[in-house]
């Protein structure tokens, strides 16, 4: 590859991580929001579900990412503290 290209290379290179940088700084904020009308959601979805009843996949999803544990793992006093 010719001399050039390599420095044109290094120009790009940077210039994307500078541009990430920038767009990670940018959308922040409305992915915080976002976040946020998700777990209201999600709440609002576990409340309305009877006992015995089982939960949506969405909803397990979100019980275990918020619990750090596999679902099947999870016990009804865990999602009771966890939506209080």
């Amino acid at each position: 590859m010719a001399r050039g290209m390599h420095r044109h290379r290094r120009i790009r290179l940077d210039n994307l991580s500078a541009t990430k940088i920038e767009t990670r700084e940018r959308k922040r904020p409305h992915k915080v929001k976002a976040r946020t009308r998700r777990d209201a959601r999600v709440i609002a979805k576990i409340k309305a579900t009877k006992s015995g009843v089982g939960y949506a996949a969405e909803v397990q999803s979100w019980l275990s990412r918020r619990l750090d544990k596999p679902f099947s793992k999870i016990t009804s006093e865990e999602i009771a503290q966890t939506i209080a």
